[in-house]
């Protein structure tokens, strides 16, 4: 299915990992102040974030591309809860790294990251799913929300085989953003270290 990509949005999605470089970037000429209850609570963030990222990443197929596809519609393990599991592992990471900083970051981090998904990559990748499945995925979002799960009854799709956690496939595609949330982490904590 062939849909229009002449917007931001896939132009945002193709650009989407580079948020976390000029984050990173952010966090280290910006200043901010160490505070170990801080930096625990933000650890403790960057594990809910990750974990969230792999739970995810072991029910979609072949997510890391720079192009808006989807060989089927998810809507098992986290995708029963919120429609963009993965973004919201990325927001709760990000919130930890932030946390770590300084409280103004976290703000500051929090309207970045949710204006440039929530109103450019988001929409657009909505966009594709609704052309591609139509119905079913008009009934999906009707029922589940984007970023922030609005009810604990999970989303079940009749007739629908929900495949198992593949950890294998989870590993393959989560690898690099645990490498990424390693040197991140290890920057802001070298940032710490060295203001303390």
């Amino acid at each position: 299915m062939n849909v229009q990509k002449n917007n931001y949005g896939h132009m945002f999605f193709k650009c989407r990992g580079l948020f976390w470089g000029v984050f990173t970037a952010g966090a280290l000429i910006f200043p901010a102040n160490f505070n170990l209850n801080r930096l625990i609570l933000g650890f403790l963030f960057l594990i809910v974030g990750q974990i969230v990222r792999f739970w995810a990443a072991g029910y979609i197929p072949n997510y890391r591309t720079g192009v808006i596809g989807a060989p089927e519609l998810v809507v098992w393990g986290p995708y029963k809860w919120v429609r963009n599991p993965l973004y919201l592992g990325n927001f709760v990471m990000g919130v930890g790294w932030a946390s770590m900083l300084g409280w103004t970051l976290v703000i500051a981090f929090a309207v970045a990251f949710l204006v440039l998904y929530l109103l450019a990559v988001i929409p657009a990748e909505e966009k594709f799913l609704e052309s591609k499945f139509g119905e079913d995925y008009l009934e999906y979002k009707k029922n589940v929300s984007s970023l922030i799960p609005s009810t604990w009854k999970p989303f079940i799709k009749e007739n629908a085989q929900e495949p198992s956690f593949n950890g294998k496939e989870s590993w393959n595609c989560e690898k690099y953003s645990l490498w990424m949330n390693v040197f991140i982490t290890m920057a802001v904590g070298l940032k710490l270290y060295f203001i303390k």
